[in-house]
């Protein structure tokens, strides 16, 4: 609960803008992603990409699982993801879960894949705009508004970076000679 205290911040007003004042604690230079932490269904999860690329909400089998969720509660449908770069992965169903946000709640439709990745859900595009949130990798933060105040929410920008290097990583094949 410590970590969520201290990277959410309200304002005073209802209008989502960005300053300089945002970047107080980022590290330049970057080109780093939006990594943050969030409550849902009842547990905090770390490393939540915000992707405003990906059309659908997704989670991965594994942080169900140690949410203890149960496989149960998957809507078994099997569809076909497609990547930037054209790769492919098939779901093991949809789930609908509740993301809460400072006072708001939202119930959203995630699809559920079983493969690694370091990030334990992505919010997508249906999360961004159902919430109104205005993402900024530049600032490091993502706002939206809520009926009381303006909720800013500070990416972990050492996490988004750990979790790129790790992706290289796995993604790097040796030479062939």
């Amino acid at each position: 609960m410590e970590r969520l205290v201290k990277t959410t911040s309200l304002s005073d007003i209802n209008i989502v803008t960005f300053d300089e004042d945002d970047r107080y604690h980022v590290i330049d230079p970057h080109h780093d992603g939006l990594d943050i932490t969030l409550y849902i269904a009842n547990h905090f999860v770390l490393m939540i990409l915000i992707d405003v690329g990906s059309s659908v909400n997704i989670i991965q089998l594994e942080a169900l699982k140690r949410m203890w969720i149960p496989e149960s509660e998957i809507i078994k449908r099997s569809s076909v993801l497609v990547g930037f770069i054209g790769e492919t992965k098939n779901t093991v169903g949809d789930i609908k879960l509740p993301v809460y946000v400072v006072g708001v709640n939202s119930i959203q439709r995630f699809c559920v894949i079983d493969s690694l990745s370091c990030f334990n859900i992505i919010l997508g595009r249906p999360w961004i705009h159902d919430m109104k949130v205005a993402p900024s990798t530049y600032h490091q933060c993502v706002k939206l508004p809520t009926p009381w105040a303006v909720v800013k929410i500070k990416s972990d920008q050492q996490e988004a970076k750990d979790c790129y290097t790790t992706s290289l990583k796995a993604s790097t094949k040796p030479a062939i000679a």
